[in-house]
């Protein structure tokens, strides 16, 4: 049994958003219909890297889904997409505010014909507000939206984050609505429209960073691999390479010390508390930067333990060669049509009950499309291949 094994998906998105947010509901067991324009997926084209015709990109959130193209700009391709919608309990979509809606593939449209139906539209600044109708990639976000005015060097300039983090937790919540929709609907019998934005999203991730500010009205600095609020808690170079240590406690602070071959330090007035750490930051971590130069990083890590938060800055070579992956089943396997044995980033979510499944590979451009219309909504071949004559499907 999977959590979702009863669930169909009807996935309108593209790029990564919207496609992160169907892989993890593909994940727990939904049915997943990925319909592309006949164009395809943009991500097919993002690379390299390429395997088997296919680039990474796309192959990194598409697994677990059915593959169809239909075209949208056909009033026989809308007459297929509303079909789909009416054997569906989710659509997802990220196409700009108000496209669908000149489709006749809006929510108040096909609520009217699947009352059960829940919509979930993703977009870069969501369906309201004076920045609804402007496009909105991450990297955008994450500029508009603070987090790149915090990340970099104290000196440096702005930086973003190195994975399309605005996306993937716009993604995450979008998951998250969608499964208390759900649980709503065995409840009240209805669906209801959802509303994610990529801008909302990331604005909710500076967490901490935001309340620093709210609190004090002071806009926050940039501070690289430092923190805030904690000291010592960066990245330090040792002989051979670096490592990042985190002291989130006096006492922590206490042990530190001794390790590190200065015990004096946590009984210094300067360092005794965590607030004279912060204060006092640029000083103390003179002193520690050349002590940290005396030991390789092995050596650092045997010596330290799990006395404290501690490990290697890892390179992806490195993380994925990891025992610990391994074991967590992080790095999985699937047999793909083009590309045969194709690695892929496995699911966080471990559920003893309803484990997640890997059954399908991520989707040849409209591999699926005949299957689904014979299968899910029972056309004859003879209409099928009318349909793709006319280049309503493909």
């Amino acid at each position: 049994m999977q959590s979702l094994q009863n669930i169909r998906v009807l996935d309108l998105s593209r790029v990564l958003a919207g496609p992160y947010c169907t892989m993890v509901l593909g994940d727990l067991g939904a049915e997943v219909v990925k319909v592309e324009p006949p164009e395809g997926d943009e991500t097919r084209g993002w690379g390299p890297p390429f395997a088997g015709g296919e680039s990474a990109y796309y192959l990194c959130v598409n697994r677990n889904k059915r593959g169809v193209v239909v075209n949208l700009k056909t009033e026989e391709g809308r007459n297929v997409l509303r079909e789909l919608a009416l054997k569906s309990d989710v659509l997802v979509e990220n196409f700009r505010p108000g496209t669908l809606k000149k489709f006749g593939l809006d929510f108040e449209t096909l609520q009217a014909l699947n009352p059960r139906l829940i919509y979930c539209s993703i977009s870069g600044f969501g369906q309201t507000g004076p920045l609804k109708d402007m496009p909105g990639y991450d990297f955008m976000i994450q500029a508009m939206g603070g987090i790149m005015s915090i990340t970099g060097e104290p000196e440096g300039e702005p930086m973003k984050v190195g994975v399309a983090v605005a996306d993937l937790f716009a993604g995450q919540n979008a998951v998250i609505a969608i499964l208390a929709a759900l649980q709503a609907r065995t409840i009240t019998g209805a669906g209801q429209y959802i509303d994610i934005a990529l801008f909302d999203s990331q604005l909710g991730w500076l967490a901490n960073v935001a309340s620093n500010f709210l609190i004090s009205g002071t806009n926050p600095k940039r501070y690289g691999n430092a923190h805030a609020n904690i000291v010592p808690y960066q990245s330090f170079q040792a002989r051979d390479g670096w490592l990042v240590t985190a002291v989130g406690n006096d006492k922590q602070f206490e042990a530190f010390c001794t390790v590190v071959g200065k015990p004096t330090l946590s009984s210094d007035p300067a360092f005794q508390t965590n607030r004279g750490r912060v204060e006092n930051r640029e000083k103390l971590i003179d002193i520690l930067r050349p002590v940290f130069m005396e030991r390789t990083v092995d050596e650092w890590l045997a010596l330290i333990g799990d006395q404290f938060p501690c490990g290697p800055i890892n390179t992806l070579e490195q993380v994925f060669a990891m025992p610990h992956v391994k074991e967590r089943e992080m790095l999985v396997q699937m047999e793909h049509p083009t590309i045969g044995p194709l690695p892929l980033v496995g699911s966080p979510l471990n559920m003893g009950g309803t484990p997640v499944s890997y059954r399908l590979p991520p989707p040849l451009m409209g591999e699926h499309t005949m299957a689904v219309l014979r299968d899910l909504l029972g056309y004859s071949e003879d209409q099928i291949q009318e349909l793709a004559k006319s280049g309503c499907v493909k």
